[in-house]
């Protein structure tokens, strides 16, 4: 009698467009925008990508030493730099004092005026592109006077500092990327997959007033809610390992973004964890749904007590900005949060299967907890046939 309920409800829910469309269509979008668009963001921008705008009476001389220091920038001669760097003609521009080379001889500082818009990423690259070019500018003609003055130019460094990253910097970046980008979806896909068939099986019989009918059927309530909330947790399951599916497919066709799975030493692990934490939530959310549902007298109102669940869902981002990046087992134990700690600590290097055991367990306890809590309001009649 439970398999007969559970394809009953299953054949229902799947017949509804909106169901087909959060369970296939909105995880290839959601995976498909980010994943190109956060591995555009690693994208460098080449420097031969920039235009420099300089004023237009500039000197020949100084045209000549901003093509030795910039050789692959493209440099323009302009009347209103302000409005070409507005209207995105250039990205940056520069503005030297008319008399440089009298006052580079006569040891006089020469004002440099760098403008860029700070709203502008590319513009503000430019910029610190710029700033470090009239820094080693500068630091040769230094270098140069010492030696004109027989000083040995050694004597200004007074510290050798070396830089030694122990990570690659593209790969690390990358990996914060997906850190952000995979707790953040999959979990949003699970509780939109799920959503339809967890409003439909109970506020939307409520309303069309079919559920009455099928609490005097000869079941055990039980057996019919275990068959309602299997429909659900087996949408939601879906939703979660086709995004997982969609994104690995994805990643492969990334050209930086991928480069951020070099830090994990055991990437199947990360997977095979990955899909039983999945799995687990999907059956924790849809219990939640559930519940939310069983509150509701018809589909709209279950849409409202919904509808901040999917803003929760994004919450821990938030928490984690402020949190320690050492493992701390014990925040595992909190529902949803452990996906994000489960993420990032993986890519860290810092995960354990004591943290990963804790966290499976904290899910198994909490439908657990659900469970019974849906089962009481599911035997309550009043409830459940709404007004």
């Amino acid at each position: 009698m439970f398999r007969t309920i559970l394809m009953k409800e299953l054949k229902d829910v799947l017949r509804d467009r909106r169901s087909i469309t959060l369970l296939i269509l909105i995880p290839i979008l959601l995976m498909s925008g980010l994943t190109f668009f956060y591995d555009r963001l690693l994208s460098d921008t080449d420097s031969n990508d920039y235009v420099i705008g300089i004023d237009a009476d500039v000197d020949n001389h100084l045209l000549q030493e901003l093509e030795v220091l910039l050789p692959e920038v493209k440099i323009e001669q302009e009347e209103n730099l302000s409005e070409q760097i507005e209207d995105k003609q250039v990205h940056a521009g520069l503005r030297i004092d008319a008399n440089w080379q009298e006052k580079m001889e006569s040891l006089t500082p020469v004002a440099v005026e760098i403008l860029y818009d700070p709203s502008s990423q590319e513009s503000s690259a430019a910029y610190i592109m710029l700033a470090s070019v009239f820094s080693e500018w500068e630091s040769l003609i230094v270098e140069n006077r010492l030696i004109a003055a027989n000083i040995d130019a050694e004597l200004t460094n007074v510290f050798q500092v070396q830089e030694t990253a122990i990570k690659d910097e593209d790969h690390a970046l990358a990996s914060f990327l997906l850190t952000v980008l995979i707790p953040v979806l999959i979990p949003i896909a699970i509780a939109n997959g799920s959503y339809p068939s967890a409003t439909e099986l109970f506020a939307g019989e409520k309303e069309k007033q079919t559920i009455e009918a099928l609490l005097i059927t000869p079941v055990k309530p039980c057996k019919v809610l275990l068959a309602k909330w299997t429909t659900i947790a087996l949408l939601g399951i879906f939703t979660g390992l086709f995004c997982l599916l969609i994104f690995a497919i994805e990643l492969q066709f990334t050209a930086n973004l991928k480069m951020g799975f070099a830090g994990i030493e055991h990437p199947w692990g990360f997977v095979g964890m990955s899909m039983v934490l999945i799995t687990l939530f999907a059956v924790f959310i849809s219990a939640v749904e559930m519940i939310f549902s069983m509150l509701a007298n018809s589909v709209k109102e279950a849409g409202y007590y919904l509808t901040p669940l999917f803003g929760l869902l994004v919450l821990p981002l938030l928490f984690m900005f402020f949190m320690s990046e050492s493992l701390i087992t014990w925040l595992y134990a909190i529902p949803v949060l452990n996906l994000f700690l489960f993420v990032r600590d993986t890519f860290s290097e810092q995960i354990t299967l004591g943290a990963f055991g804790l966290a499976a367990s904290s899910y198994v306890l909490m439908i657990m907890l659900l469970f019974l809590i849906a089962n009481k309001m599911f035997h309550q009649h009043r409830l459940m046939l709404g007004k």
